[in-house]
C-alpha cells in the first residue's frame, strides 16, 4: 500500500483541482470497497469517518463490496454510482473510486448547457 486515507491503506489517491474530483485506487483483496469509500470521503471532508452518515443510509455496503469481488481478468467494468454526504461516488469493479462534490457536477452541467 502506497498511502493511507483516514487510516485505510490505498494504492493511490489523485486529486483533480479543476473538477474537485478525487480518484482512489485500492486493493480489493485487502480493503473492502465500502471502507475505501468512507475513508476517502472522510479524507476529502477533513473529518473522522465515524462522523459521516452511515453508508448503509444510502447504499448497501455489502453489495458495493461484492461488486468489486465479482470481476475477474476477463470481465468488463461494472460500477455503481450513488450520492452520499453531498458527493457523487462511483465505485468501479476494478478497484477505483471517484468522488466529486455535487455542486461541482451541477456547475459543470450548467456551464455545458450555457455553451449550447
Amino acid at each position: 500500500m502506497a498511502t493511507k486515507v483516514s487510516g485505510v491503506g490505498v494504492e493511490a489517491v489523485k486529486y483533480a483541482p479543476e473538477s474537485g474530483t478525487v480518484r482512489t485506487q485500492f486493493d480489493q483483496e485487502v480493503t473492502p470497497a465500502s471502507m475505501a469509500v468512507i475513508a476517502t470521503l472522510a479524507d476529502i471532508m477533513d473529518t473522522d469517518p465515524v462522523e459521516l452518515d452511515p453508508l448503509h443510509s444510502t447504499v448497501d455496503p455489502d453489495e458495493v463490496d461484492a461488486l468489486v469481488h465479482v470481476r475477474n481478468g476477463t470481465d468488463g467494468d461494472s460500477h455503481v454510482t450513488f450520492t452520499h454526504e453531498g458527493h457523487a461516488i462511483t465505485v468501479h469493479s476494478y478497484g477505483v473510486i471517484t468522488i466529486t462534490p455535487e455542486h461541482e457536477l451541477t456547475a459543470e452541467k450548467y456551464e455545458r448547457g450555457a455553451e449550447r
